[in-house]
């Protein structure tokens, strides 16, 4: 905290030679009598500068892309403007800022104008998804089967800033070396322009959905994580990504019941029915290390935990989303300020701190409940204990 509300001061760097500087505000405190009304509950650029050694490089422009991507992330949540100031008779500052969409306001910081940003808070998500069939049909021609959205997009729970696009590709024979690459030198493209964790996509044969195998083997995936492989030896990822994956049986299962089919055969005729040993197998698989690893990875964590032991107590398959609230109303009090923070940052991207030794006792317990003989259905699991 500052006088004046929120400070975020960062240094301009060039790799390791220092450039500029600038600072990023949010909101104004009480004792700012003065303070613009654009600046109540919005962001504002209160200092920005380039050496001027350093000047007439392209260093200004650079970052203000990287100052404005901050702002877009919403580090002190969601605002309607972006605001700052500068002296009138400053053209080169008029027109670079110009250049990213602020427009004078004819008010006046002091002696400063003040020109405006109206931020931008669409979900480029169906422009995403449109083009990621488009160029799957381009790409695979008469191969594709069909493209199948699965997970928070079609579960009605993305979240920009913490979901991925799911998507699954079904073909109706093996791809070539030279058509995976192709295909993912497209989804490597598409996905730079996904906000939060990006495209995560497996490409699977139809052979393998219908009757249903299990691990199922599938002959390419990507996601975020595996960016910089590709990028440095896509002969290596081509050669290496296939296998088998025990989470498709999860995803299969959730394309089945809420899944969406966005172009190609219709999801009954592409995909059998999942035997639910296979299913609970997988998502077994996903939640089972929950007693080490909730406090590095606690949100995802406390919501999976909670739409298991639904799945096993309702026999619905439920989002992340769906399940803290049925978590909310199933398990003990004392857990609700943990399910609380992580539905908080699930849906709003909030900033959350987690108690550590609650979130450890609580994934003991929910690995309990999951693990117990007597919850039907989880005799196969239960044999692996």
């Amino acid at each position: 905290m500052t006088h004046h509300g929120k400070a975020f001061p960062f240094g301009i760097y060039d790799e390791d030679i220092p450039v500029g500087f600038c600072m990023i505000g949010f909101g104004a405190d009480d004792d700012w009598e003065d303070a613009p009304a654009v600046a109540k509950d919005n962001y504002n650029l209160w200092r920005f500068m380039i050496d001027e050694r350093y000047q007439g490089k392209g260093y200004g422009k650079a970052a203000m892309k990287l100052i404005m991507d901050y702002i877009d992330s919403e580090p002190c949540g969601p605002a309607e403007y972006c605001w700052l100031s500068y002296e009138p008779e400053n053209e080169r500052a008029k027109a670079l800022y110009a250049a990213f969409g602020f427009r004078e306001t004819g008010e006046f910081d002091g002696d400063e104008a003040i020109a405006v940003l109206k931020l931008q808070r669409g979900d480029p998500k169906d422009e995403i998804i449109e083009k990621f069939v488009s160029r799957s049909a381009e790409t695979l021609k008469e191969k594709l089967a069909g493209v199948y959205l699965h997970g928070s997009a079609a579960m009605g729970c993305y979240q920009p800033k913490k979901s991925d696009l799911d998507f699954m590709v079904v073909v109706n024979e093996n791809l070539t070396d030279a058509e995976k690459r192709e295909y993912m030198d497209m989804v490597i493209e598409l996905d730079a322009e996904v906000p939060a964790k990006g495209i995560e996509m497996s490409v699977v044969t139809k052979d393998v959905c219908d009757p249903f195998v299990y691990p199922t083997p599938f002959i390419l995936h990507y996601s975020r994580r595996h960016t910089e492989w590709y990028r440095t030896n896509p002969e290596d990822y081509i050669r290496k990504m296939n296998g088998t994956d025990k989470d498709l049986a999860a995803h299969f299962t959730v394309i089945r019941g809420r899944g969406i089919c966005l172009c190609g055969l219709p999801v009954d005729e592409v995909f059998g029915e999942v035997p639910e040993k296979d299913y609970l197998d997988s998502i077994w698989d996903d939640v089972s290390g929950a007693g080490e690893e909730i406090t590095d990875n606690p949100m995802y964590l406390i919501l999976n935990l909670t739409r298991v032991l639904g799945y096993l107590k309702e026999k619905e398959v439920l989002s992340k989303q769906e399940g803290g609230t049925w978590g909310l109303k199933n398990l003990p009090g004392k857990y609700h300020p943990l399910i609380l923070a992580a539905l908080d940052e699930y849906e709003n991207g909030a900033e959350v701190r987690y108690d550590a030794e609650l979130a450890r006792d609580y994934a003991a317990y929910m690995l309990r409940q999951i693990t117990r003989g007597q919850i039907k259905g989880m005799h196969g699991v239960c044999k692996r204990l």
